[in-house]
């Protein structure tokens, strides 16, 4: 390296020569920099995959993939500015233009500092990670992608949400623990409920066995409420993260196809009509004569 500096300061008198040093100094520095991203990517890909770094691997490669960015541009930044020194152009004039340029637009940009603050705090404290399930101020989705300054979330429906960090208000986060499917049955009120809860139970008890997303006991709560012809009774069973939902319509088939193998009645609804009898027999007569011709 010594002597290849040496020939670039002895080659300043031919200016052939000169500009060719100049690619070959440039090359040679470009090279550098590749060599010294790989060997710091891999550096900080196997700290993060030692023992010592406790934590789980979504967030291990989030924090992977910010800091092999962070480290890529630093080392540009270091080459870019090498590369011009080499050349005899001023980089601390350059960098003092850029400082009072940065210090103007920074007036105009305080949305984008705010977005990219609340985007390092998000990603730091592990607020959510690609892949979860969350609801960001009212829309609700799987984050794609998380990024200094924009979080994308898709809905089940398709839409994708693009939100600047700094306009994120409140998270909730639907993946970081067990879901709770709450399955209410109804029964009408003929029905015996001891026998009801019997055949509810054995089919929870099936869909349990169909369905590993359930990791915690299936409870029968007992009778939640008393409604105009039915009795509700509620069914609860632990599942993954975001899973309850599969596990409800699974339980409800499965219920449906018990109830009728053992009889019991699911109660649908009914309409009642009033008619205030007026003095004539007759008119009375065509009246309720009227509402059941509507009815049928």
């Amino acid at each position: 390296m010594q002597y290849l500096l040496d020939w670039y300061a002895d080659s300043r008198n031919y200016p052939i020569v000169t500009v060719l040093g100049h690619i070959i100094l440039v090359i040679v520095y470009f090279i550098l920099a590749r060599i010294a991203i790989r060997i710091s990517i891999s550096v900080i890909n196997r700290l993060m995959k030692s023992q010592t770094m406790r934590m789980d691997e979504r967030r291990r490669n989030t924090l992977t993939s910010l800091l092999d960015n962070v480290v890529r541009y630093l080392i540009y930044f270091i080459f870019v500015v090498e590369a011009l020194t080499s050349i005899n152009i001023h980089v601390e004039t350059l960098l003092a233009g850029a400082g009072i340029a940065g210090l103007a637009v920074g007036f105009g940009a305080q949305s984008l500092i705010k977005d990219v603050l609340t985007g390092l705090f998000i990603l730091f404290e592990d607020q959510y990670g690609v892949g979860d399930l969350v609801k960001i101020n009212q829309f609700t989705g799987t984050v794609q992608s998380i990024g200094l300054r924009l979080t994308r979330i898709k809905a089940w429906t398709g839409e994708v949400e693009i939100i600047p960090n700094g306009q994120i208000q409140q998270v909730t986060n639907y993946s970081r623990h067990n879901s709770i499917a709450v399955i209410d049955i109804a029964v009408s009120y003929e029905a015996d409920l001891k026998h009801a809860m019997r055949v509810i139970q054995m089919a929870m008890d099936r869909v349990k066995a169909e369905n590993d997303n359930i990791v915690g006991d299936v409870q029968i709560q007992g009778v939640q409420s008393l409604g105009e012809n039915h009795i509700v009774i509620r069914v609860t069973a632990e599942c993954r993260p975001t899973t309850q939902y599969g596990v409800q319509r699974l339980a409800y088939q499965r219920v449906k196809e018990a109830f009728d193998q053992e009889g019991i009645e699911i109660p649908g609804a009914t309409r009642m009509i009033c008619v205030q009898a007026p003095p004539d027999k007759a008119h009375a007569n065509a009246v309720l004569e009227s509402a059941h011709t509507s009815e049928s």
